[in-house]
């Protein structure tokens, strides 16, 4: 399963956007990829991983944003369509992969 994240931070101050480049930060730490700006993506294969990880986007939020959280089957990510502008030709456009190393 995929667990997308969509939130809004307050960026109008400077300590905003220093808790917003924070929170950014904490996504990729716990192993989220950029989507769009303020949509991030993580695949979670077990529902105490993904508890654990809702947790901890819980405590870091601001207090001042917002998230919503989808988690989306494999049959509905795996369907999903990228349209990208002329000027996005540079994009990848991949599916999830789980790699084993």
């Amino acid at each position: 399963m995929m667990l997308l994240v969509c939130f809004d931070l307050p960026r109008d101050t400077k300590e905003n956007r220093k808790e917003a480049t924070k929170y950014h930060k904490k996504l990729v730490e716990l192993g989220f990829t950029m989507k769009q700006f303020s949509v991030y993506e993580r695949e979670v294969r077990q529902n105490s991983t993904r508890d654990r990880v809702i947790k901890v986007l819980k405590d870091r939020l601001p207090k001042s944003g917002a998230i919503t959280l989808y988690l989306l089957p494999n049959e509905v990510n795996d369907s999903q369509i990228t349209i990208l502008g002329s000027e996005s030709i540079k994009k990848t456009v991949r599916k999830p992969q789980f790699i084993v190393l």
